[in-house]
This record gives C-alpha cells, sequence and structure tokens, in this order.
C-alpha cells in the first residue's frame, strides 16, 4: 500500500537523498499511520470496552509525534539554525521511544491491579478478531515504517517501526490471554 502510495503522491520518490523526499516519505508514512492507528484505537476500545479488557484499550500516538518530527525538520534554516532543523528528527525517535516506556510502565501497573483485584474478561469473538486485526496492522506497519526508515535513513522512523512491533507483541499476549480465558478458563487478563 505504502509503495502505491509513494507512486501516486511522492514525485521522484527514488531520489531519498532529496530532503523535500525525505519528508513526504515521512509525512506519507506518518499519515497512514495516523489513519490506522485511529481506526485501530475505536476498534480495540470498542472490544476493550465489549470483554472488560484493560490491555485492548491502550495505543500511543507515535504517528503523531513522527509526523511532527518530519514537518519540523523539514523546515529551512534560518539564523538561530543555519544548518537546518534536521536534528529534530532525532528527537522524535526519542519522543517515540519515550512514550513506549511510559506505556508500558502504564500497562504494568494496570496489569498489577488486575493480578492484585482480577475480573472476569469476555473472550468473545468480536474482541478475538479486533486482536486479530490489529496485530497484522501493526505488523504491517512495522515493516513499512522500518523499510522506508532504512529507505530514507530515518531514527524517528525507525523508532515508529518499533513502536508498532512492541504494540503487535504486547497485542499478541492479549490474544493470549483472551484464548486460556475461554479455552482453558483461566483468567490471564492482569498477568
Amino acid at each position: 500500500m505504502i509503495t502505491l502510495l509513494a507512486r501516486l503522491f511522492i514525485k521522484d520518490r527514488d531520489k531519498v537523498a532529496d530532503a523535500a523526499v525525505r519528508r513526504a516519505y515521512g509525512m506519507l508514512c506518518s499519515l497512514t499511520g495516523i489513519g490506522l492507528n485511529v481506526l485501530l484505537f475505536l476498534g480495540k476500545y470498542l472490544a476493550g470496552r465489549l470483554s472488560g479488557s484493560i490491555a485492548m484499550t491502550a495505543d500511543a500516538g507515535s504517528s503523531v509525534i513522527t509526523l511532527l518530527g518530519f514537518r519540523m525538520a523539514a523546515k529551512k534554516p534560518d539564523p538561530g539554525h543555519p544548518f537546518g532543523h534536521g536534528r529534530i528528527e532525532y528527537l522524535s525517535g526519542v519522543a517515540v521511544s519515550i512514550i513506549i516506556i511510559v506505556v508500558g510502565v502504564q500497562l504494568g501497573l494496570e496489569s498489577i491491579d488486575k493480578i492484585m483485584n482480577p475480573q472476569p474478561v469476555d473472550a468473545g469473538l468480536l474482541p478475538m478478531l479486533v486482536l486479530v486485526a490489529s496485530i497484522c496492522v501493526k505488523g504491517y506497519m512495522f515493516a513499512y515504517n522500518r523499510g522506508i526508515g532504512r529507505k530514507i535513513n530515518s531514527p524517528g522512523m525507525a523508532a515508529t517501526a518499533m513502536d508498532s512491533l512492541s504494540d503487535s507483541i504486547a497485542t499478541s499476549v492479549v490474544l493470549i490471554s483472551m484464548l486460556l480465558s475461554r479455552f482453558a478458563g483461566v483468567n490471564a487478563d492482569g498477568w
């Protein structure tokens, strides 16, 4: 999908050393990520509310940070920044990494609460289908962000790729816990 969109929307898409092409790739991947994350968030939120699972409602805004990083990095040099604003892209990568850590800590704290005060989780078909779709979409987002990140040598895109991979892994664990709950009668949502 990204390759098709790049063909449609990025002029001179093979000239990845050009700052305008790098910015266009960053914006394309970021906007695609934002769209997919909004759809995933809505699906996970709905399924999480229906099932009572804490882990299904967690998500991060890494695509927004990556988009802002590329927009700011593309600014022309000015008297205060005679070499341009390219280093902002590195800062957006750090910000995405911090978000991953914060979300992980929050999920850890909520998991401890669930372990101490277990509540039943509805492991119905809809929440499981949402989780499978989320795993597939986040896996795809990891692949395209990593590929484009390598193509344009972008640390911000690499961080966003790792965020998608960590979301996919975390969602896989939630799916396993729901399967255990449904088929083995083990409430492992907090674990």
